[in-house]
């Protein structure tokens, strides 16, 4: 009996000290001390994140530009974030994008001291010919038809900027026919010298000189030109003009390109000749335009007027060089 309540008490006495002598030692952990907890302990949770403030409305009148030029107190983008730092330093002409909402949106094209803006034009008008010889034998008023693209580099202001010019243009001219004639010179078609050897031989043959009438000249160019816009209504960037402005300017430039002369042979029935010849030219002009802002582009509508000189040497023996003067209405988008 005794025997067996001995038993008993180790038993129970093993079954308490059992999980307690499995606990790893509490200095260090002993060999566990680099074992994390899954769980986190309360007291070190992180802090909960406060919901963010209202952004702070932008003050009625105020352009995108004011935004990023305010003054210190504002954040990055100015007023729109409400923090609380210096403005950074934007370059002169610099506008936010409407894009970039989290940043100051900064920057649109830049030159050297203003914004870059570029307008694409087209323009259709009168174009009369003046001087002696293939003038005196077109009609007084002829038309034109053209079109380009154009840089503008703005100054700092952005109420002026230097042009680029590329485009190109048509210009036809009706003759005055047999009401003028004159002597020409005519291409005469390759013939063969000997049509009965059994041989075709094409050669060259000389221009005869025939009296003709002439119908009328094509000029096709491709030109270019440098200048300088005006606007008298203050900015004229895309990005900084408020209501409709006035534009003045005026360019120099050249041309280069192709034309053709209609010829009627009087001494043929029916007869029909044709000139064709490279050619070049100067030309220079002034305009005159009302910018109206439509959204991120402005429309442009005006007046031009060009005087230039086109080598054409078209019509020998006579003098093929025109003066030419052109009235034109134009219209075009800027960006």
């Amino acid at each position: 009996m005794t025997s067996t309540r001995f038993l008993l008490t180790g038993f129970v006495v093993a079954l308490g000290t059992g999980p307690v002598v499995a606990q790893p030692r509490t200095a260090g952990f002993g060999d566990y001390s680099s074992l994390v907890p899954s769980v986190r302990p309360v007291a070190a949770a992180e802090p909960e994140t406060p919901p963010p403030a209202p952004p702070v409305r932008t003050p009625a009148g105020v352009t995108s530009l004011q935004q990023m030029q305010a003054a210190p107190g504002a954040g990055p983008a100015g007023w729109l974030d409400g923090e609380s730092a210096a403005p950074p330093a934007y370059p002169p002409g610099s506008y936010p994008s409407p894009y970039y909402v989290d940043g100051p949106g900064c920057c649109g094209p830049l030159g050297r001291a203003g914004r870059v803006g570029y307008e694409l034009y087209s323009f259709t008008g009168l174009n009369f010919t003046i001087g002696n010889g293939l003038p005196d034998r077109l009609n007084a008023v002829g038309w034109t038809v053209g079109g380009g693209v154009r840089t503008l580099f703005f100054d700092a202001t952005h109420t002026a900027a230097w042009t680029i010019d590329l485009g190109g243009s048509y210009t036809y001219n009706r003759g005055q026919g047999a009401q003028s004639p004159t002597n020409l010179f005519l291409r005469t078609p390759a013939a063969d010298p000997n049509p009965n050897d059994g041989r075709t031989e094409l050669q060259p043959q000389p221009d005869r000189l025939v009296l003709s009438g002439i119908r009328g000249i094509r000029r096709s160019s491709f030109n270019y030109a440098f200048g300088r816009d005006v606007w008298l209504l203050g900015n004229g960037s895309a990005g900084g003009q408020n209501g409709t402005n006035w534009r003045v300017g005026g360019w120099i430039g050249g041309r280069y390109g192709t034309s053709s002369v209609d010829v009627n042979p009087l001494t043929e029935v029916d007869g029909y000749a044709r000139r064709q010849n490279v050619f070049h030219g100067i030309y220079t002009g002034v305009h005159t335009t009302f910018d109206i802002p439509v959204g991120a582009w402005i429309w442009t509508n005006g007046v031009r007027v060009e005087y230039g000189h086109d080598w054409t040497n078209l019509v020998p023996p006579i003098q093929g060089n025109i003066h030419n003067i052109n009235i034109q209405f134009t219209t075009g988008i800027r960006y």
